[in-house]
């Protein structure tokens, strides 16, 4: 089987590299334009820029592009420590707690518990004062014995 994770790993050594990689394979990292910033074995962080796609009604960030930059981070945290082919996010609570205006946007993300078949991680967004705007609570299960390929 391929050894996605292992190659993406490598890749974390140049992050620009990296950045590309995702910014052409990865559609929903193209639309936002996150891009990770630190990658090492358990902590994670992006930068989110500020763009009207991503806002509602209001010019703040909408819920749902939140939760789809915090599930990305989290997933790339997780891949830190997967000694297996792939993982998938099983679960993922969110709080809101500010509304989020001012980017670019830090987030961070850091593993909780990591195990041999789930990963449980914290990931924040914070605006570009350093304001606390969004934390989530996640659990990333690891793919072992099966590679999810495009037909």
């Amino acid at each position: 089987m391929e050894d996605r994770v292992g190659r993406i790993m490598e890749m974390a050594k140049n992050l620009d590299d990296l950045n590309e990689f995702f910014r052409h394979n990865d559609s929903v990292v193209a639309y936002l334009d996150i891009k990770i910033t630190k990658m090492e074995e358990g902590h994670c962080e992006f930068s989110l820029p500020f763009s009207e796609g991503i806002t509602r009604a209001g010019n703040v960030l909408h819920g749902g592009m939140i939760m789809a930059a915090l599930d990305y981070a989290g997933g790339l945290t997780a891949m830190t420590v997967n000694d297996g082919i792939d993982q998938v996010t099983q679960e993922l609570k969110i709080n809101f707690l500010s509304p989020m205006h001012r980017g670019p946007f830090k987030i961070v993300s850091d593993i909780i518990k990591p195990g041999r078949t789930a990963v449980i991680i914290e990931t924040k967004l914070y605006d570009n004062n350093g304001k606390l705007g969004t934390i989530a609570l996640g659990t990333w299960y690891i793919i072992r014995d099966r590679i999810i390929e495009k037909k």
